[in-house]
């Protein structure tokens, strides 16, 4: 489950992380590249199963998704996700 900000607990779902990556990819570099893909779809699956050993709040979710992407090779894409979170 995921906490919301509000408190509210609402099921995971993995495709709402990958799309909120592939914008990020999108603002960057004007397309969702293969490479893209990719890595969304790492990042989601190592967050769904986090999810699955215990709730997290959406906070943790995003910076899971922020660490996840500073460990790739596109910076760029990491701060527009950072920019876009704020």
């Amino acid at each position: 489950m995921v906490i919301k900000r509000d408190g509210r607990k609402v099921p995971f779902d993995k495709i709402k992380i990958e799309e909120a990556i592939y914008k990020a990819f999108k603002a960057v570099e004007g397309e969702v590249s293969e490479y893209a893909v990719s890595k969304a779809k790492n990042i989601a699956a190592f967050i769904e199963e986090e999810a699955m050993k215990r709730d997290l709040d959406i906070s943790e979710i995003q910076t899971y998704v922020e660490n996840g992407l500073m460990a790739t090779k596109k910076k760029d894409v990491a701060r527009a996700y950072i920019t876009y979170r704020n």
